[in-house]
């Protein structure tokens, strides 16, 4: 297991799709909130690697979510077409096509729908410069597979705090997600770190790897509609982190 990330907004499954398909259901503004959330990072860094300056980039993200609740653009959502992200994509190249020279940024109009802008932009995204051997449309699709293993991180958390035990989720991310430039870390380095044995460790590994693997074919089981295509869907993901 090698995964890598540092996204923080949490992906979008298909029951989320559909609340923010009707107007009329309760959880519509909410759903609409956590598709902005989970796909911002995707839709901006596509724009970025697309060779938009940050500005304007900021302005074209807003703008294409804008256009996505103004002109009920997920009515045309169908998860027997494929996946979500990449009807999105689809949708977002054909909105850059339509894009004129002139267009008056909708900052404010925004923050008062929506999402707040300011909770979706970041140092990590304002210092983002595109890998020279990446398409735009790889840095969507990884940035999409980001936000999938963040989500899952998140939760795995929460079940570590569940269990009284926060120093397997540190045990956990020590060994899976360690900071960049550090060598791999031994059992028994952590064994010392958390003053526990090494078969503690052996323990609390075996635990949260089965957790993590159970939370994220669940992640992942909200967005498709197999074991199969599960299967399938994690296998892209461990492909677009590896890249």
């Amino acid at each position: 297991m090698s995964f890598n990330n540092d996204t923080s907004f949490p992906t979008t499954a298909w029951s989320m799709v559909r609340a923010a398909k009707d107007r009329k259901n309760p959880d519509y503004l909410a759903a609409m909130n956590r598709c902005i959330a989970g796909y911002w990072r995707p839709v901006f860094y596509f724009l970025r690697s697309k060779g938009y300056p940050l500005h304007q980039a900021e302005d074209l993200t807003q703008e294409f979510f804008l256009h996505l609740l103004e002109r009920d653009w997920l009515a045309r959502a169908d998860a027997a077409r494929g996946r979500f992200r990449t009807f999105l994509l689809t949708i977002l190249i054909r909105f850059l096509s339509d894009q004129g020279a002139q267009r008056a940024p909708r900052q404010k109009v925004f923050d008062q729908r929506l999402v707040s802008v300011s909770a979706l932009i970041g140092d990590s995204e304002r210092t983002f410069q595109p890998a020279d051997r990446e398409t735009p449309e790889q840095v969507f699709m990884r940035q999409w597979a980001q936000a999938v293993i963040a989500n899952v991180r998140r939760r795995l958390e929460l079940w570590c705090y569940s269990k009284d035990r926060p120093d397997w989720c540190e045990i956990f991310s020590a060994i899976h997600f360690p900071p960049p430039g550090t060598t791999r870390i031994t059992q028994q380095e952590l064994a010392d770190r958390f003053r526990l044995t090494r078969d503690q460790v052996r323990y609390a590994i075996e635990e949260v790897n089965r957790q993590f693997i159970a939370l994220l074919r669940a992640e992942v089981g909200e967005q498709v509609h197999s074991e199969a295509e599960t299967d399938s869907e994690i296998g892209e993901l461990q492909h677009l982190l590896s890249l």
